[in-house]
């Protein structure tokens, strides 16, 4: 008798044991699936499946620098002119009046002294030079989205103003006879596009060289 109550407060123990050995491995393999699937508890005890790991990416952020084309009618461009060819892209070049190499800083369309030249694009006419000592004289309109064109070696209409209102295709001047810094080159229209007062180059937004 003496053994046997000797030995039942043991077996008590060890069945405590057990329990409490039991119950930190459910708590483990609690912890464990909650950290494999994303199992977060809420504040009614409920778990909540985390799904900031599955959301779709965000797209990236495009630079603002880089250039732009709105495709769409109202602001797609036209040439300059209507008999297109083109003299001279936005390449390094060498300037035969000046005699010098540089970045030819615009596109070239050959034509002769009384070409008509259109608006590349609806705009509102910026200003209007008459005697400039390299271009003669040159028009700026400006568009939509920060853009603006640029039209040199012209003859501007005689009712062409700053603040006009100009739709493509409108003749907004006629090309003049060779003169001042590209006067080794004939007659023709010198045609340069800025975006947000940079240049750019004009084949990105008419795509003659480029198709």
């Amino acid at each position: 008798m003496k053994n046997k109550q000797k030995t039942q407060p043991t077996k008590k123990r060890i069945f405590t044991y057990y329990l409490i050995l039991a119950a930190c491995l459910l708590v483990i393999a609690a912890i464990t699936v909650g950290i494999v699937f994303g199992v977060k508890p809420t504040t009614t005890g409920n778990p909540t499946i985390d799904n900031s790991q599955t959301e779709d990416p965000k797209p990236p952020v495009k630079d603002p620098e880089e250039p732009t084309v709105d495709t769409s009618s109202k602001y797609e461009f036209i040439t300059p002119v209507k008999n297109v060819v083109v003299s001279q892209a936005q390449v390094f070049w060498h300037n035969k009046t000046l005699n010098i190499f540089r970045l030819h800083q615009g596109m070239d369309f050959q034509c002769n002294a009384g070409t008509e030249v259109l608006a590349a694009v609806d705009g509102t006419v910026k200003s209007v030079y008459t005697n400039d000592r390299l271009y003669g004289a040159m028009i700026e309109i400006e568009h939509a989205n920060g853009i603006t064109t640029v039209y040199k070696f012209v003859e501007p209409n005689e009712t062409l103003r700053a603040g006009a209102t100009v739709n493509r295709g409108d003749v907004i001047a006629k090309v003049a006879a060779a003169t001042g810094a590209e006067n080794a080159d004939g007659d023709h229209l010198h045609f340069e596009v800025y975006k947000n007062n940079r240049m750019q180059n004009p084949d990105t937004y008419l795509k003659l060289l480029s198709k």
